[in-house]
């Protein structure tokens, strides 16, 4: 025995620091020793052997023993052990070495434990070659995407994937392939129903012995429920207004980071996702020193820290949030991960800081405070008030204690104020209210502002103070405002109807009339009229109680006369000066206006009618009629072009009955003539590039459409005109000829007509003369001219400063000769700038 503790004793030092549980056994089964690895791993009490161990421990019959055995801490693991034998100088042997390895499982041991593995593991085991073409997908893909893993081998790895993510995993893809280093991701698949499966996967390159990827495996997971958890979590969050977060111990990366925490923090979660740190950059100074100073040692040692910090999101703006952080311990009580929590209780945090002010204040609110100050109980009556709340009411505090604060108030505002006072009782908070009070000082109706503050006695509500402010003043301003807006707008209204109204009184009499019943339906007046007066009475206009305006000045001063009920408002006042300076601007141009009128009607009433007044009214016609042709043209003739388009594709693009089509076709046809018929008319009112194209070549086009429509013949002859017609002559002209024609078509019967045009020594020369039915010229009377056009004829004659030759009898056709003198500047051409 001593021989075998020496040889025990000199093998210890080798034997107890090998990796491998050892131990020495005699041959009648007695442990002789044991290193330190069987210890720790088994233990050194046979007691606590498993049955498995004890019966591995004492066989020594067999040299290669392998099977299940438990571990001290708990786990099981499948051991082969080797039985050495000891032997003396003898040859005797004296004890069994005894060394406990894991069992190695051969190729085909471990092929077919990895089957077991894959074929009943929830996860689903994927092998990518180096194409991106699957070469094997477990069977639990069944449970994952509702198809065999036969239909997925030899497919395209990124076919499945939802389409809005094949661009980020491939691009994740891609990165482990060139970095040749593991990756997890989470992505989106797309079910055989149709329906979108939330997965987490872990991708691992397989690399060959060269260092070249061989394969790609992957590890996927569905954590399609813990999405729909998470995005629960997220709207619950966003109720509460609160984020959840969890990194590792060192706060270098996010295990889970809440979409709320961008809202809380100020900082887009997309920035700090991997950066956890940037959650301190908005964080108050003085509060971010604590959390590295008082927190960090805290949550090192694995205690949970609960501590109040301040956001500033923007300068002077602070948010209070409460900061929750666990530390999480593994089984060796060291620190892996910390979960936090972070609660927005800005709102909560102001008002007990307003509290604690009023708490602070309490006392000079009460003495000295401005603004009437009360107290009242849990049941709404009376305990304390200031002299400015008596003040205020009327009461003496001896007359309120123990009174009810809602007797106070007017019957019509209870209801308001009593919700109000009731939502600060309950809900802790100050609370505003405007209402009246029905008894106040010297019997004046005022009407108050009043903010309730709940008052807190260890937390505990014990009643409610009352700030009250009159503002009786500013409550009737802000009446007056409102009146005074509503009386701007009426005003604002009666100018602009005014001055609109102006533009159609022709006469001074109208114009008067017009301003005095406008000022007495706007203002209030009690008398208005318009004065003529003397220069010298001028003088003691001031002295006589009422409003003089001036108007205007003819050979009397004309002045508005006005007596108000009462003075005028600032805007009434602005209102009056404007309708007078409107009136002002037009009466002189209306006195003119009539003074000519009155002259032009005696020369009229003469026969005397002036030739630039032709000349005018003419230009104003030809202004009227190009005008007339333009708006013909842009608008009604161009939206007939677009009807008419719009129905001949509907029916060329849709199908129609034969006798629809028919009636559509008709319609077109209807739209084409009033097309046509818009551009005749046009081209009557105002003949296009007659001005360019000159009177000669104007008048063959014309000539040309007339030959289409008349039933005699057409001759025209011309010279070369020497001297340039101006555009009064050439319109002029233009005009008698079209005039002339219709006279032909009307009245004339004739077969033939014949024109010429010509220039003589100092004027130019038109001719007519037609083979009609003619007319006794002696016996037409002026009505007859008129009819005929014959007037409007010798009118544009005389108004280019010409002369016409008529001659006409029965049956002998008719024949007038025109000349015009030749371009000069005419008189009174200076009207024609009126209407140019």
């Amino acid at each position: 025995m001593n021989q075998i503790k020496d040889i025990i004793a000199s093998a210890r030092q080798i034997l107890q620091n090998m990796p491998d549980p050892m131990y020495i056994i005699s041959p009648d089964n007695q442990i002789l020793w044991m290193n330190d690895t069987f210890k720790n791993q088994f233990g050194s009490d046979v007691h606590h052997w498993s049955s498995a161990l004890e019966q591995l421990i004492f066989s020594n019959k067999e040299d290669l023993v392998h099977t299940i055995v438990h571990r001290n801490d708990g786990f099981t693991m499948e051991v082969q052990r080797k039985l050495v034998p000891i032997i003396n100088d003898g040859g005797a042997v004296m004890a069994y070495t005894s060394i406990l390895k894991e069992y190695q499982k051969s190729k085909d041991e471990q092929y077919a434990m990895f089957n077991i593995v894959a074929d009943n593991t929830s996860d689903v085991i994927v092998l990518v070659d180096n194409r991106e073409m699957f070469r094997y997908v477990s069977p639990s893909i069944v449970r994952l995407l509702g198809c065999t893993s036969e239909k997925y081998v030899g497919t395209n790895a990124f076919e499945h994937i939802h389409p809005e993510d094949i661009d980020f995993v491939k691009k994740a893809h891609y990165q482990a392939v060139q970095t040749k280093t593991p990756i997890n991701l989470e992505y989106r698949l797309v079910h055989e129903n149709g329906s979108t499966v939330y997965v987490e996967t872990s991708v691992k390159p397989v690399l060959d012995s060269l260092g070249n990827l061989n394969y790609i495996v992957g590890v996927v997971r569905d954590i399609t429920t813990r999405k729909q958890t998470e995005q629960l979590l997220e709207n619950i969050l966003e109720s509460v207004n609160a984020a959840v977060w969890s990194t590792d111990k060192d706060f270098t990366y996010y295990n889970y980071c809440s979409e709320s925490i961008e809202k809380i923090s100020g900082i887009p979660r997309n920035k700090m996702i991997n950066n956890p740190i940037r959650l301190h950059e908005h964080i108050h100074p003085e509060d971010n020193a604590m959390m590295i100073g008082e927190m960090k040692p805290l949550l090192d040692k694995g205690i949970p820290a609960n501590k109040m910090v301040r956001y500033i999101h923007h300068e002077n703006q602070t948010k209070w949030v409460n900061l929750l952080v666990q530390p999480y311990q593994n089984h060796e009580g060291k620190v892996e991960r910390l979960d936090g929590m972070l609660l927005d209780i800005t709102e909560k945090k102001q008002a007990e800081l307003a509290l604690e002010e009023s708490e602070q204040r309490y006392k000079s609110l009460f003495e000295y405070n401005l603004d009437g100050v009360f107290s009242i109980d849990l049941y709404g009556n009376f305990v304390d008030a200031n002299q400015t709340f008596e003040q205020i009411t009327g009461i003496q505090m001896e007359s309120l204690t123990d009174r009810c604060f809602i007797g106070l108030i007017y019957d019509e505002d209870h209801i308001s104020v009593y919700h109000v006072l009731s939502e600060v009782m309950q809900r802790k908070e100050p609370r505003d209210v405007e209402c009246r009070i029905s008894r106040a000082a010297n019997g004046v109706q005022r009407i108050v502002s009043i903010t309730f503050v709940p008052i807190l006695l260890s937390g505990e509500l014990n009643g409610v103070h009352g700030i009250v402010k009159d503002i009786t003043e500013r409550k009737q301003e802000e009446k007056e405002l409102i009146l005074s807006e509503e009386r701007y707008k009426t005003l604002q209204q009666s100018i602009n109807r005014f001055s609109n109204d102006l533009v159609n009184v022709m006469k001074v009499s109208e114009l008067e009339n017009r301003l005095i019943d406008e000022v007495k339906n706007v203002l209030p007046v009690s008398y208005v009229s318009i004065e003529e007066i003397t220069r010298a009475q001028e003088s003691f206009l001031e002295n006589s109680g009422e409003a003089w305006m001036k108007i205007a000045e003819k050979e009397q001063l004309v002045y508005l006369r006005i007596t108000f009920q009462k003075p005028l408002l600032k805007v009434e006042q602005e209102w009056l000066e404007t309708a007078v300076h409107y009136v002002s601007l037009l009466y002189d141009n209306l006195q003119l206006i009539e003074d000519l009128m009155q002259r032009v009607e005696k020369m009229v009433s003469d026969n005397q009618t002036p030739k630039w007044m032709l000349r005018l009214l003419f230009r104003l016609s030809e202004k009227e009629r190009a005008s007339l042709s333009s708006d013909l043209h842009d608008s009604v003739l161009q939206d007939l072009i677009i009807w008419y388009r719009k129905l001949e594709s509907l029916r060329s693009s849709s199908p129609f009955s034969t006798e629809t089509k028919e009636e559509l076709i008709q319609i077109e046809e209807g739209l084409l003539d009033a097309v046509y018929q818009i551009r005749i008319t046009c081209n009557e009112l105002r003949p296009p590039f007659l001005l360019k194209m000159g009177l000669v070549e104007s008048l063959k086009s014309l000539f040309s459409y007339a030959r289409m429509f008349s039933n005699y013949e057409i001759e025209f002859q011309s010279e070369d005109l020497q001297h340039p017609l101006n555009e009064d002559q050439i319109l002029g002209l233009y005009r008698i000829v079209q005039e002339l024609l219709n006279n032909a078509n009307k009245h004339s019967k004739a077969e033939k007509v014949t024109m010429s045009l010509s220039c003589h020594k100092e004027h130019f020369h038109f001719s007519y003369m037609d083979d009609g039915v003619g007319v006794d010229l002696s016996t037409l009377k002026e009505g007859t001219f008129k009819h005929m056009g014959i007037a409007g004829i010798e009118n544009r004659v005389l108004s280019l400063d010409g002369e016409v030759e008529l001659y006409s009898a029965p049956q002998e056709g008719l024949q007038m000769g025109i000349y015009i003198p030749y371009s000069k500047k005419q008189k009174g051409d200076y009207y024609g700038n009126i209407v140019g």
